[in-house]
């Protein structure tokens, strides 16, 4: 019978059809296309570009653009000059010596460069079980080796912006000392810092604590030697530095000298009183010894101190504050501190603390006589600033 559909009808039935009836494809089955190798990852530190705080920062006196930076609680670093970066230098701190990335004091060989030492222990409290080391490297801490000691050390304790603790004697470059905290006094190591003595001829282990009752142990503890400073004018190379001064937390006696290698120790006659000695950097080719005081040790407190220079020749001390503490408008301590080596008349202090509106840091070119400071007020409270600051890592 033929169809009675038109020639167009059947071609939109033929069109309807091939909507919804299945067509059988041919299809070869087999393993399944592997998919792209994915690209390799590239591990790196994540860079922080501010923020914690640097306690110290240590430069070498025989390399220039050799310099180390102290964390509280981050570890160690060293400068990149090349890359204009910071290299992080205790990334192998594990699980059971995380204490080590507090960073209480950094020594640069100023014989061998390569070498540099670090005094690491984050608590001296219960709140770090373990007790301190000293971490030697003889490549610029790539690699380091331990040394035990038998007490803590505080890399994030109060008085952590003191020092520096740990110093290279600069002629006979194996013997290093340390200021200890909690009473333990002064450490010697004849041997690159191998292993460490007690100096028990030194007289003072310290009495100063923030908060002696704090019952948690982290304010009460004795914050101890504070610093060690050597005079490289009274020694030979390869010989012991016969001249050593050490800075003690005891507004009282804050300064000690041995005059024999340190075989014995005195208070240091004529000095100020009623502060503790943060910092003591010596100018030994113009024979002076600078103190940076405060009444506090920091570095949250500081309400009042002076800047001190002691002619280290006839005994002499001057107070050369930039704002004395007698006057009203020092409402600070004063901590940071250093010289300029190629012209030692030249120095910088910082306050401690000046929270507002700024940190003020002082510059003398004159030895201490007369003082510029980094920023002035203007119209209060606008300021005059002498720099600039580039921000743009951390908009």
């Amino acid at each position: 019978m033929r169809s009675t559909l038109s020639r167009s009808s059947r071609r939109l039935l033929a069109s309807a059809l091939a909507l919804v009836v299945p067509v059988a494809v041919a299809v070869t089955v087999g393993a399944p296309a592997s998919p792209a190798a994915p690209a390799p990852y590239t591990w790196r530190n994540a860079e922080i570009g501010g923020g914690g705080f640097v306690p110290g920062i240590v430069f070498n006196q025989a390399e220039p653009g050799l310099a180390y930076a102290r964390t509280d609680i981050g570890g160690a670093y060293r400068w990149n000059p090349a890359t204009g970066r910071w290299l992080p230098l205790l990334d192998s701190v594990g699980w059971t010596d995380w204490g080590h990335n507090g960073v209480v004091s950094l020594a640069t060989d100023p014989v061998d460069p390569n070498r540099v030492y670090a005094a690491a222990g984050m608590y001296t409290n219960s709140w770090d079980p373990n007790n301190g080391a000293i971490l030697r490297s003889t490549d610029r801490g790539a690699t380091w080796q331990s040394s035990a000691l038998p007490f803590k050390l505080g890399g994030n304790m109060p008085g952590r912006g003191m020092g520096e603790r740990l110093a290279i004697d600069p002629n006979r470059d194996s013997v290093l000392y340390l200021g200890a905290p909690s009473g333990n006094g002064l450490w010697r190591s004849t041997d690159s810092g191998v292993t460490w003595a007690k100096v028990t001829a030194f007289p003072n282990p310290g009495n100063y604590a923030p908060d002696p009752s704090d019952p948690t142990g982290y304010s009460s503890d004795n914050e101890g030697v504070t610093w060690v400073t050597f005079d490289p004018s009274t020694g030979t190379r390869g010989n012991t530095t016969q001249t050593i001064y050490v800075g003690v937390a005891d507004k009282a006696n804050t300064v000690y000298r041995s005059t024999d290698g340190g075989t014995t120790w005195a208070r240091l006659a004529g000095q100020p009183t009623g502060f503790l000695a943060h910092k003591g950097v010596l100018d030994s080719a113009g024979g002076y010894l600078y103190l940076a005081t405060s009444d506090t040790g920091g570095p949250y407190d500081g309400a009042k101190g002076d800047v001190w220079k002691y002619a280290t020749k006839t005994g002499a001390w001057t107070r050369i504050s930039p704002i004395p503490s007698d006057s009203a408008d020092d409402y600070f301590g004063y901590s940071g501190l250093t010289i300029d080596r190629q012209h030692p008349n030249t120095l910088m202090v910082a306050t401690q603390v000046s929270w507002w509106p700024d940190v003020i840091f002082f510059r003398s070119t004159d030895g201490g006589a007369t003082w510029t400071r980094i920023w002035d007020f203007s119209s209060y409270p606008d300021r005059t600033l002498r720099y600039t600051q580039d921000i743009s890592s951390v908009p």
